[in-house]
């Protein structure tokens, strides 16, 4: 009758503890069992090779791991709790956010508060049981932190998308928290306990280029949400990371781990490529769609600027034809809201000019041409100099300068205006320059319209401010042209 020996035992007692066998009196049965398999089929004329690999199709990875899952599942009545709800409220909080997503597709009521519903079940419920049931499963040294890591900034990031989603104050601060628990707790975690595994080392290497990968990938994500310098950049290097070096490396060591590759495992490739991939395609054709949408905007703003200036003309000849009783009573008030209005889009073409100029280091000719066309201005997606310029170091640039003539020009029209309060309104409205209320708190005019904002759309941004100016200009004189 044959044995196993010591170094056989050794090789099977591994294998059994990479199928994460926590439960140690279950991993020393079911050690005990495959010997004894083996033995039966070495004493039936086998080899040890042939045997070992015969019983581990019968018991392999996936099949250890569902016996002690059972197992557990009868010895531990908080696990078998935690599996039930997790399995319930998995269903329930799917089918809310289902049910919420055609409401919200169709306009219809309700939309809303089944998405808060679904999303407050699916992170307070279905979530925490899910990283409980984990942690009984593969308890391991580190594990604490790691599912409590996953579960706080999951928690965090799943509101901040639900935040989002609704348009709730502090939504940008819980994605920012979350995404920084996940990239910088939970993520290096993950990679500490996966390099103490008893794995080779490359193993560990293709680990930890997939690791890295992920987290430059979604730091590439998180920065392109915020607007940060670097995404793209960032975006790049973690996919060639993880589609060109990690997936490979991966595909082909499970391949000669296990000799073949199942249906699902490619499924799953297909799929974490397929995300990658589009992730990346659409957060570059987003970015070239917008910078087109800008274009068209300034456009669109700079002819309306050339139709009111043909309009004011065309009312301040009118004003110099009424009679000279009415003409020299309003003549201050017309010239002063002339000067001003031409004193206030000059400067904003001035501030055009200087972006491009210093942007593009260009001269101040070739600036104003690129200016008249701005589709042939090929930096659109510059914030440096927008900050520098516009915001400066004291937050003191030119979009300060250019609020305090606003002002001065808003008090002007107002003023010539004020004896019907319905155009003041709405001058006041055009021309409001007030700090703005945003999920990140208060926000002055000039930061909120300018500060890490590309420069494509800043121009459009001060193009329709000069379309806003004209406006103001025409009303107000249009509407002294009706005075006595």
């Amino acid at each position: 009758m044959q044995s196993l020996n010591k170094k056989q035992v050794e090789l099977i007692i591994t294998d059994v503890d990479d199928a994460r066998i926590t439960l140690s009196h279950l991993s020393d049965e079911l050690v005990d069992h495959i010997c004894c398999e083996v033995e039966n089929l070495m004493n039936q004329g086998k080899n040890f090779e042939y045997a070992y690999d015969f019983v581990k199709q019968q018991t392999g990875t996936a099949t250890l791991q569902k016996i002690q899952e059972n197992t557990q599942f009868l010895i531990d009545k908080n696990y078998r709790r935690m599996k039930m709800t997790m399995k319930i409220t998995g269903n329930i909080s799917l089918a809310m956010l289902g049910l919420a997503t055609v409401l919200k597709i169709f306009h219809w009521p309700g939309s809303s508060e089944m998405l808060m519903l679904g999303f407050v079940v699916l992170c307070l419920i279905f979530f925490p049981s899910a990283i409980y049931t984990n942690y009984k499963e593969v308890k391991v040294k580190s594990s604490k932190l790691l599912h409590l890591s996953i579960l706080v900034g999951g928690i965090i990031f799943m509101f901040g998308v639900l935040f989002k989603v609704l348009h709730l104050k502090g939504a940008s601060y819980l994605l920012l928290v979350g995404w920084i628990v996940l990239l910088f707790i939970f993520l290096p975690t993950l990679l500490v306990v996966k390099l103490k595994e008893p794995i080779t080392t490359r193993a560990k290497s293709i680990i930890t280029i997939g690791i890295l990968g992920l987290i430059i990938f979604e730091l590439s994500t998180m920065f392109k949400v915020f607007h940060y310098k670097g995404a793209a950049l960032m975006m790049v290097i973690g996919a060639i990371l993880l589609v060109s070096i990690f997936l490979p490396l991966f595909s082909y060591s499970k391949f000669k781990e296990v000799g073949r590759i199942t249906g699902q495992y490619i499924f799953l490739l297909i799929t974490t490529m397929f995300f990658i991939l589009l992730s990346v395609l659409l957060a570059l054709n987003v970015s070239v769609a917008i910078l087109d949408v800008f274009t068209v905007d300034e456009s669109n703003s700079a002819k309306i600027v050339n139709y009111l200036e043909q309009k004011n003309q065309k009312l301040y000849t009118d004003f110099k034809n009424k009679p000279d009783s009415t003409r020299k009573k309003y003549e201050l008030k017309v010239s002063a809201i002339q000067i001003h209005a031409d004193k206030v889009c000059n400067q904003i073409d001035s501030i055009i000019i200087s972006l491009i100029a210093e942007s593009g280091k260009v001269d101040a000719v070739t600036a104003r041409n690129l200016a008249a066309d701005i589709s042939l201005f090929t930096n659109k997606t510059d914030s440096r100099t927008v900050n520098d310029l516009m915001i400066g170091e004291q937050n003191n640039g030119l979009a300060f300068i250019l609020k305090q003539n606003l002002k001065g020009f808003q008090l002007l029209a107002e003023s010539a205006t004020s004896s019907n309060q319905e155009l003041t309104n709405v001058i006041s409205k055009l021309l409001d320059t007030n700090d703005i209320i945003t999920d990140q708190g208060i926000l002055t005019w000039e930061q909120f319209n300018f500060k890490n904002k590309v420069i494509i759309s800043s121009i459009t941004t001060l193009k329709d401010i000069e379309k806003r100016v004209k406006m103001v200009e025409s009303q107000t004189i249009q509407y002294i042209n009706t005075l006595k």
